[in-house]
């Protein structure tokens, strides 16, 4: 309704447009009515720092990059210690497909502020757009720890560690070194690379012990219990003694709620050890939630 008065009004004459209200402008913002914006901003001589930051963040989302970058720009040489007017630039800088410009303006702002999430995403997209994987992979693993539902991090991360990887693959690297890679990222608490990285070794050799090792100790905290299951079964069908691939499904049924199944993969660790380190937590646990279970 408000919107509705505002914009008759307007046609009848009854709001002055030479001099527009940061309210009237913020109201239209809004309700995303950004060409409203440009229409009363463009031509504003004397426009405050809060009004260059709507004029270039609805260029922007109209799709007018160059005039967002100029807005933006404008209002950094009156303001330049804004950081909203440095994150608008920086974001302009990208689309625009200037990544040189862009990565430079998000570490300033970072520099300055550096939790300011939307501009660690900014950069870490400038990253990937430049195929520096390796660098953007950390930051997307982050962002997917900070909050299981981003689904947009989640499929860069995916793309990210695809794009490592085959470059690896050119350059000539083992699986074996892609999974020791994988394990530096995971020691650095990154462990949804970790996984994602072992996941396509298993693919390109399916029969790498290590990185179906990794796949089944890592696998399951992100939903692959099933590739992690059939991982570390296929290792103990090659080999009956691999106590490592039993720790891990030990671990396995045991976080999954299955006591049972795991006191027998146990069992049979300490059967061939009984000071066993992996055995005996393992055994420790297991008392743990029997008594916490038990009412």
């Amino acid at each position: 309704m408000l919107h509705a008065w505002i914009t008759g009004a307007l046609l009848l004459g009854e709001i002055a447009v030479a001099q527009p209200s940061i309210d009237s402008v913020e109201v239209y913002y809004a309700t995303k009515d950004y060409a409203s914006v440009v229409r009363l901003l463009q031509n504003e001589p004397t426009a405050r720092k809060r009004e260059k930051i709507l004029l270039g963040w609805s260029h922007y989302r109209l799709g007018n990059m160059r005039e967002a970058k100029k807005a933006f720009q404008s209002g950094l040489d009156s303001a330049p210690a804004s950081l909203d007017l440095l994150n608008g630039l920086a974001f302009s800088h990208y689309r625009l497909g200037e990544s040189a410009e862009a990565e430079a303006a998000f570490r300033e702002l970072l520099g300055r502020a550096p939790h300011r999430t939307e501009s660690k995403r900014g950069l870490a997209f400038v990253l990937f757009t430049t195929q520096r994987f390796e660098e953007c992979l950390p930051m997307f693993d982050t962002f997917v720890s900070d909050r299981a539902d981003d689904e947009e991090a989640e499929y860069y991360l995916v793309k990210a560690v695809d794009g490592l990887l085959t470059e690896w693959g050119k350059q000539e690297y083992t699986p074996a070194q892609m999974v020791e890679r994988a394990w530096l990222f995971a020691a650095d608490g990154h462990h949804r690379t970790a996984v994602e990285m072992f996941k396509w070794i298993v693919q390109l050799d399916p029969f790498h012990p290590a990185a179906r090792l990794g796949l089944g100790r890592l696998g399951p905290a992100f939903g692959y219990e099933k590739e992690a299951l059939a991982a570390l079964e296929s290792l103990l069908r090659e080999d009956d003694e691999d106590q490592q691939a039993r720790a891990a499904l030990a671990r396995l049924h045991l976080n999954a709620g299955r006591a049972d199944a795991a006191h027998e993969q146990v069992d049979r660790i300490l059967d061939v050890n009984p000071k066993d380190p992996q055995g005996l937590a393992l055994r420790r646990d297991l008392k743990k939630r029997s008594r916490r279970s038990t009412p």
